[in-house]
C-alpha cells in the first residue's frame, strides 16, 4: 500500500519547495489563496494538509543579496 505522506513530501523535496503552512483544510487553502496570501503556483497537499510554494522557492530562501 502507498503512503501517500511520504510520497507528496518526497515530491516537494525534489521539486525544491518551501513549506508554508502545516494542518491546513483544503477550504482554508482555497481561501488563503482567494485572498492571495499565498504565491502563485503554491500546492496544498491533501495527505499532509501541508501547503507548499512554487518549485524552487526553496533555494529562494538561501540566496543572499549579492546573488540576485
Amino acid at each position: 500500500m502507498k503512503d501517500w505522506r511520504e510520497i507528496q513530501r518526497d515530491t516537494a523535496r525534489r521539486e525544491r519547495r518551501s513549506l508554508l503552512a502545516e494542518a491546513v483544510t483544503f477550504e482554508r487553502f482555497a481561501e488563503m489563496a482567494k485572498q492571495k496570501r499565498l504565491p502563485v503556483g503554491s500546492v496544498w497537499h491533501w495527505s499532509t494538509g501541508e501547503i507548499y510554494g512554487p518549485i524552487g522557492s526553496a533555494d529562494k530562501e538561501n540566496r543572499n543579496a549579492s546573488a540576485a
